[in-house]
């Protein structure tokens, strides 16, 4: 990347969520190819009009663990850092924990989800949103994260991770042309929780931090 390039200039290029959206499906996840960036512990970051980034899950991490029960959000006013966790999802006692996509201050959580947590699984990309927070390092944070077609790859070689995990623990194959099924925890509780969170959602969880120039 140019180094000449400023965060301000690198925020400017990125796709905001007035954007149309493309989405396409990989083995019956919704994969967004515009507008969204994703990071590898599937979490999105879209950057609105006012220079905030709203933040969300999402649909393959959403059909993984099925409906939450309850979320643990961040705190207003905190900052958070990318590969950080930020905020936790829970169901029937156990917690999913989930990395922040960018760094940033929080500005807002969504009062609807927080009412309403089956929101997240409902609609991951839209009324499912889990907070707003004001970036802080934008421009660092956008090369560690996925975008365009890119996306749509990346959840092709998860999906395939996940069949594998399916396959060599509970014995479940998928047809050919076939979708992986809603709530894959809900149906296969064999597969642990701790294990697909840990595979799926914590693989890049940094402990320790020293901020980026």
């Amino acid at each position: 990347m140019n180094s000449a390039i400023t965060q301000k200039d690198r925020a400017a290029q990125m796709p905001n969520a007035a954007a149309a959206v493309k989405m396409v499906e990989v083995f019956g996840f919704k994969v967004p190819t515009s507008t969204y960036y994703v990071h590898r512990g599937h979490a999105w970051a879209v950057l609105e009009e006012t220079g905030q980034v709203r933040v969300g899950m999402d649909d393959f991490s959403q059909k993984i663990l099925g409906p939450a029960e309850a979320i643990e959000f961040p705190v207003v006013g905190r900052e958070y850092y990318q590969d950080h966790v930020c905020l936790a999802l829970i169901r029937q006692g156990h917690k999913a924990k989930v990395l922040a996509p960018v760094d940033g201050i929080v500005q807002e959580i969504n009062a609807r989800v927080q009412e309403q947590p089956t929101l997240v699984h409902d609609d991951p990309y839209g009324e499912g949103w889990l907070f707003r927070l004001k970036p802080t390092n934008l421009s660092r944070n956008l090369d560690s994260l996925y975008s365009g077609e890119i996306v749509a790859n990346w959840i092709d070689q998860e999906s395939h991770r996940l069949l594998g995990l399916m396959e060599s623990t509970v014995g479940v194959t998928l047809p050919s042309g076939g979708s992986i099924v809603d709530d894959v925890y809900g149906h296969f509780p064999d597969l642990g929780w701790r294990r697909l969170v840990q595979e799926f959602f914590l693989r890049d969880l940094t402990k320790t931090w020293k901020k980026r120039s």
